[in-house]
């Protein structure tokens, strides 16, 4: 690991004053990303594009921030960490313009990228700044206020830009995001010192890089665009060949690099392969439930981006109250044990989703929300802690980015699969509820086409001369667009959950297979667990 130098004048600087700027850079980006999901089902109506293509605008953001991060981490050794940190605000601010801005739904992706982009600046140099700032004795703590701000920035996002979204619209929460990172820009620029190496690390693994791109790639458009264009698809199998291909060639070049993106090495470890493989399907289902909810609530009748907001501040607030608590029970208890109950929890939780329909009311969504909240709260600290554990403290840092990675790819995974189930069974339900219900009244192939695009999610109004056309002939348009609706929605939240109970199933089956952890634990591992938490 190379050493670093300060610039000149660091010195006379509080640490505490470096670091409140450095946090709030980090909120912002953490909040930014919470505002997407009660904005999601306000960009597609906008766009005109279906729910399952609404998966891409989580794909390309995720694409650029975990393959681009390590790329970007490395770029900060050599050149010098504020100088990444302040280009991934500059960065993060004009996709964040342009999103607002975006003519059309290509453009609006492009700039998702982007965002993901700035993202992978800023935070693996606010935890390069955290091992330079502080102590080892004093890094805990302030790992730990990191951790909070992270939290905190994803439970207020979400309310807040539901908020925002239902009194200025869905544009609303880019424009704001935007005007504070260029705020946040100024303490960076005027408090935080410049961090250049004294050292050549070991050069960058670029074909590593290449592979891991191609691979995440591949995994994270599958699901939208099988769902979208059939499994029969050309492009389909293009895709499937080259995430394969490139998975094969990933796993051999770790083999022979020097300095590889994927330490095949560690991965050989069951005792760190199993935990990461059950946080991958954590995130999933988390993801899932978080993005298939965001459409369920705002389109359910009387629903709303500000009621979802509401839904996401018991979803995280109960991981923000059950985490630190957990992380005291695997201290003094077997994380293993600890992790088939938390999973138990969250099977059951996920079960519950499937006795919710339109007309439930929304103190029992939020009560089935706050139960895998708590539950996955309690799960994160005791997967983390056992892979952790079983990483050499020499290879820590390699250790927790794969584990990181891991959980960034759970995110996308999660969501495009959810919306992809989620999308195709809400266009064939409404269509079919729609016909059943629409049969009697004889009504034009066009008409009907208008009707189900309204009931499948992809028009918040229909035309007014429509309504007053069907109004005319007896016919309540809204009405009969409504009832549609609410079927398809039913039939569409359980389905993903069906698909998120097996997920959970599975890692509850991979748990019981982990071994019991070592009472002891290095305190290289504590140290990044309390990174992760």
């Amino acid at each position: 690991m190379s050493s670093t130098s300060p610039s000149p004048g660091a010195s006379t600087r509080s640490p505490w004053a470096i670091y409140t700027a450095l946090l709030f850079g980090t909120f912002i980006t953490i909040e930014a990303a919470a505002f997407q999901a009660p904005a999601l089902p306000s960009i597609t109506r906008h766009f005109g594009i279906p729910v399952t293509l609404a998966a891409l605008i989580l794909v390309f953001y995720f694409l650029g921030l975990t393959v681009l991060a390590p790329i970007m981490g490395r770029w900060g050794d050599l050149n010098g960490r504020r100088k990444v940190l302040s280009f991934g605000l500059l960065i993060f601010a004009a996709s964040e313009f342009a999103a607002a801005l975006a003519p059309n739904f290509g453009v609006f992706i492009a700039a998702r990228f982007v965002q993901g982009f700035g993202v992978a600046c800023i935070l693996p140099s606010v935890f390069a700044y955290v091992t330079y700032l502080f102590p080892q004795e004093r890094r805990g703590m302030a790992l730990g206020i990191l951790t909070a701000t992270m939290t905190f920035g994803a439970t207020s996002g979400g309310l807040l830009g539901g908020l925002l979204i239902d009194r200025f619209g869905w544009p609303s929460v880019y424009w704001i995001s935007g005007a504070l990172a260029l705020l946040g820009l100024l303490p960076v620029r005027l408090l935080v010192p410049e961090i250049k190496p004294a050292s050549q690390a070991a050069p960058f693994d670029f074909i590593g890089a290449l592979l891991l791109f191609l691979t995440i790639a591949a995994l994270l458009s599958l699901p939208t665009w099988a769902t979208n264009f059939g499994a029969r698809s050309p492009l389909t199998w293009v895709i499937v060949i080259v995430g394969v291909a490139s998975l094969l060639l990933l796993w051999r070049h770790g083999q022979t690099a020097a300095a590889p993106v994927v330490d095949v090495q560690i991965l050989r470890r069951p005792a760190f392969a199993l935990p990461s493989a059950i946080y991958w399907l954590h995130m999933l289902c988390f993801s899932g439930v978080v993005y298939s909810l965001a459409f369920f609530v705002n389109n359910r009748p009387g629903g709303s981006a500000a009621q979802f907001g509401f839904v996401t501040l018991f979803l995280y607030g109960g991981g923000l109250i059950s985490a630190p608590i957990a992380g005291r029970w695997v201290d003094r208890c077997d994380p293993r044990s600890i992790c088939i109950a938390a999973l138990a929890g969250t099977l059951a939780g996920v079960l519950m989703l499937l006795a919710i329909d339109a007309r439930t009311p929304l103190w029992l969504i939020i009560a089935v929300v706050l139960v895998l909240g708590l539950t996955m709260g309690v799960n994160s600290p005791a997967v983390m802690k056992m892979a952790f554990g079983a990483v050499p403290p020499e290879k820590m840092g390699t250790g927790t980015g794969m584990f990181s990675m891991f959980r960034d790819l759970g995110n996308p995974t999660g969501s495009s699969t959810a919306l992809a189930v989620f999308g195709v069974t809400l266009a064939v339900s409404s269509r079919e509820a729609l016909q059943r219900q629409a049969a009697p009244l004889g009504l034009d192939a066009a008409t009907f086409d208008q009707l189900a695009t309204a009931a499948g999610g992809r028009a918040r109004q229909l035309p007014a001369e429509l309504v007053q056309k069907l109004a005319a002939a007896g016919v309540d348009a809204k009405d009969l667009v409504q009832r549609a609706s609410a079927e398809g929605l039913d039939a569409a939240l359980s389905n993903v959950g069906i698909v998120l109970a097996a997920l959970v199933a599975l890692a509850l089956l991979l748990s019981l297979r982990l071994p019991r952890a070592s009472p002891q634990s290095t305190a290289a591992a504590e140290a990044a667990l309390r990174s992760k938490a």
